[in-house]
């Protein structure tokens, strides 16, 4: 596996660090087999789990289009389902959506994404 580049996430105000970030890989397979082999295990020397979602950006392998969208301003009961159903009823090739919840409190962050 090869990664071409790491973005740790931070508060923008305090510069803490908000406990998720993006990894960009050389090639779709790497990603794919870090996703297959990490994916749910245990992180080392911290009692928490890899949980790894897709997020595509630039060149594509195939020639669909997939397209991820911010959504901020959420409220703090919306989940996962309810922000994905919400989308697919207007556009019903939307594939997953993920609320970014805070890993100590599991509360909403209030923001997600839209695959």
């Amino acid at each position: 596996m090869q990664v071409r580049s790491v973005k740790l996430i931070r508060d923008k105000k305090s510069g803490q660090l908000q406990g998720y970030g993006f990894v960009e890989f050389i090639s779709h397979a790497s990603a794919d087999q870090v996703l297959q082999t990490y994916n749910g295990q245990m992180m080392l020397n911290v009692k928490m789990v890899f949980q790894l979602n897709w997020v595509s950006a630039g060149e594509k392998c195939d020639d669909t289009l997939d397209y991820t969208i911010f959504d901020g301003d959420l409220a703090a009961d919306v989940t996962d389902y309810l922000l994905k159903e919400t989308f697919r009823v207007h556009y019903p090739l939307v594939k997953g959506a993920k609320v970014v919840t805070d890993k100590m409190t599991m509360c909403s962050k209030g923001y997600g994404f839209v695959m």
